[in-house]
């Protein structure tokens, strides 16, 4: 084995002289255990194809030469290797040293085109060093950039590659794609455009393939993995091929364009959560995914979401915020006249405030009851929450267990019902700031208070906990009081407190008990301990030193390097913080889209329903129309008017048509404003440009061309 390798490393063939004599005899092949490397499982061949020499290894044909001689092939060069490099076979290898020439000769000597490399070095998982990329061969070529081989692959007359060909994860070569790509510039111009190839050599060799809705073992097609993992959907999302034949795999459709004003028509196909795993969906409920308060801004989303909105969503969001304002204000009076004497269940007397107050507890009961059965829906496990959602849901969750479970407490003639009430009510109300999120100035608030906790405070706390318990410890030990329990009950917290037992308690150890001590430590942080000592303390100066360093460490140290986070993460968070609001909302949208008790009936679906398909075949789908942004800068009047107007006048063919051309956009004017602010959903910033765009366009013409006087 050493002797071969070495002479095909060196590119030698004449010292494989004799070698089929030799197997031949010795009823040996090529790929025997003997003749590979044992313990990647590397065969003669692979060794030659990571060896070139001036282009290609001359060993080459004589092993293929060889092993078809010998009625071995194509075992030799289909052979794989095993353990961390499983799968892989001298065709990725040719593959990845971009060696059209070699790749060539491998698949007409029968080379596997749908082999898979899935060892853990081609595994995106493993956390040493790997590659993966999609295991396939054709998925290797698109990923490296290789549009020849890919073609080959694609159209060869021996073994061609299928497109919807899928590896052990279950992603086809557009899901390989998606994962291979990366924020820099040069690395996703490059996959964007092999996308689009791949897309339209697939159109070409099989135009009844739906490619883009192929879903891997996740459920995840290849615009859903791109939302997911937060590449090149922007890309996907506005994909717009001119080319008549091949328009229908576009995603944007330009409807019509009419001097600064542009109307396209985009895909809704697996975005809209009328769909199950929607984009909107997984840039919603999935914490894993990155720049998910970029995405949900990007149209068609952004404009899905504000119709969402505006035709359903706050409606119900103000009657649900109502209804549960109505509940909380029952519930806290109901609380407030609890009875206070005698042990529950209290006797029902026949007065008009007791059959009040029993009214007011059904209700409080049957909309415990109801918060119950949805929390219980909305945390269904399918779902992959977000953590500060997975937190309010939890509480939410914790207050529609606690409320029951407390009337369950006062039936059963238990006082401690009490403590349950009172945490479901203070729970209760810490919820009503799930409703911030419909407006948008204290929905951005709030996102602050929830990135300041869940980035500082959490750390902050844990921190401060870990150096509380050391202090707290080593003072109870240096004070020499930790065996002495009996003495807590008659401690006092503060040694300096005043009255007639004031003198004695100057003689009593401060440090005697975990939570007294605790508590006194706690005094320290928030600036309200005293350092008094008492006279017979023992180590008292040892104990100033903990005590002041506990100081040192929490107030001075601990505080300032918290307010310090929180001011970095309101700068930070301020920058995006209308996205991420948008977000929240958005959540807010699929909950009530998705409410239990609405499940039956589904809201209108937003968008229209249109045919796309080119010679006659049916392609429906649904779309929604959006108006692009227009330009607020008051110079872009004159540069657009004068290219506007003849434009005009050269679709119009007449002075009538003319003014009928340009008096519909009048229409975007608030007070006329009927036919095409439907059409297009624009803002009202965008509207009032566009009529004062359009004024200054009939003024222009009226100077230059006759036309009907305008009232």
């Amino acid at each position: 084995r050493n002797r071969l390798f070495g002479a095909i490393m060196k590119g030698n063939p004449e010292e494989l002289e004799g070698l089929e004599d030799y197997l031949r005899r010795t009823h040996k092949f090529l790929t025997d255990t003997e003749y590979t490397d044992g313990i990647t499982g590397k065969t003669c061949l692979m060794k030659a194809v990571l060896n070139p020499k001036d282009g290609l290894n001359p060993t080459i044909p004589l092993l293929l030469e060889i092993d078809k001689r010998t009625g071995n092939s194509p075992a030799l060069i289909r052979a794989e290797c095993k353990g961390y490099y499983k799968g892989h076979t001298a065709l990725h290898i040719a593959i990845e040293k971009r060696d059209c020439n070699l790749v060539k000769l491998l698949v007409e000597n029968d080379a596997d085109v749908h082999a898979k490399a899935c060892g853990l070095f081609f595994q995106q998982q493993n956390k040493g060093a790997c590659f993966y990329f999609g295991e396939l061969p054709l998925s290797l070529a698109a990923c490296t950039n290789q549009p020849d081989i890919l073609r080959y692959l694609l159209d060869n007359p021996h073994q061609k590659a299928r497109l919807d060909e899928r590896d052990s994860l279950g992603n086809t070569v557009f899901h390989a794609l998606v994962m291979v790509a990366n924020d820099t510039e040069k690395n996703t111009e490059l996959v964007i455009r092999m996308y689009d190839e791949l897309l339209r050599e697939g159109a070409r060799i099989n135009p009844t393939l739906k490619m883009e809705e192929i879903t891997n073992k996740e459920g995840l097609t290849p615009i859903k993995l791109a939302a997911k993992i937060g590449k090149i959907l922007q890309h996907i999302l506005r994909r717009e091929i001119k080319d008549p034949s091949l328009r229908h795999l576009s995603r944007k459709f330009t409807e019509w364009t009419y001097g600064p004003v542009h109307v396209s028509l985009y895909d809704l196909s697996a975005i809209d959560s009328y769909e199950e795993n929607s984009v909107l969906e997984i840039l919603a409920y999935s914490s894993d995914t990155p720049n998910r308060y970029n995405m949900v801004v990007l149209e068609p989303m952004n404009k899905l979401l504000e119709q969402k909105w505006n035709g359903f969503a706050a409606k119900r969001f103000c009657a649900s915020f109502f209804c549960y304002l109505a509940f909380m204000a029952i519930f806290t009076i109901v609380a407030y006249y609890r009875p206070l004497d005698g042990k529950p269940p209290f006797p029902i007397s026949f007065t008009a405030g007791d059959i009040l107050i029993l009214i007011g507890q059904i209700v409080v009961l049957t909309g415990g009851v109801y918060l119950m059965i949805a929390q219980v829906w909305h945390t269904r496990p399918h779902k992959k929450v977000t953590l500060f959602l997975s937190l309010s849901c939890s509480y939410r969750l914790v207050q529609s267990l606690v409320l029951p479970l407390s009337a369950i407490m006062y039936l059963a003639g238990s006082e401690e019902y009490v403590s349950l009430m009172v945490l479901s009510l203070l729970l209760g109300w810490v919820d009503l700031l799930y409703y911030t999120r419909g407006f948008r100035q204290t929905g951005i608030y709030i996102v602050m208070i929830q990135k300041a906790i869940l980035r500082n405070l959490l750390c902050f706390l844990i921190v401060y906990a870990i150096f509380l318990f050391g202090f707290t410890i080593a003072l109870i030990i240096l004070t020499g009081e930790a065996s002495l329990p009996a003495q807590n009950e008659s401690l006092q917290l503060n040694s300096s407190s005043s009255g007639s037992g004031g003198s004695n308690s100057k003689d009593q150890p401060i440090y005697s008990g975990l939570f007294r001590t605790s508590l006194a430590l706690f005094r320290f942080t928030i600036g309200m301990g005293d350092l008094e000592f008492h006279e017979n303390m023992q180590r008292k100066y040892f104990v100033m030193v903990l005590l002041l360093l506990f100081v040192i460490l929490t107030y001075i140290l601990l505080l300032n390097m918290l307010i310090a986070l929180m001011t970095e993460t309101v700068n930070n968070v301020s920058g995006s913080s209308q996205r991420i609001w948008k977000l929240q909302r958005a959540i807010a949208i699929l909950e009530i889209e998705k409410n239990w008790f609405r499940c039956w009936k589904h809201s209108p679906r937003s968008g229209c329903l249109l045919s796309v398909g080119s010679e006659g075949k049916k392609d429906e789908r649904w779309f929604l129309r959006i108006v692009l942004s227009l330009p607020s800068r008051k110079n872009d009047m004159a540069r657009w008017i004068p290219n506007l107007v003849p434009c005009i006048i050269q679709r119009s063919g007449s002075c009538q048509e003319l003014v009928s051309e340009l008096c519909c956009f009048s229409l975007f004017h608030p007070n006329h404003f009927s036919y095409l602010s439907c059409l297009l959903d624009c803002k009202q910033e965008d509207r009032d440009f566009l009529f004062i765009s359009c004024l200054g366009c009939l003024f222009w013409c009226k100077s230059r061309v006759k036309m009907l006087p305008i009232n």
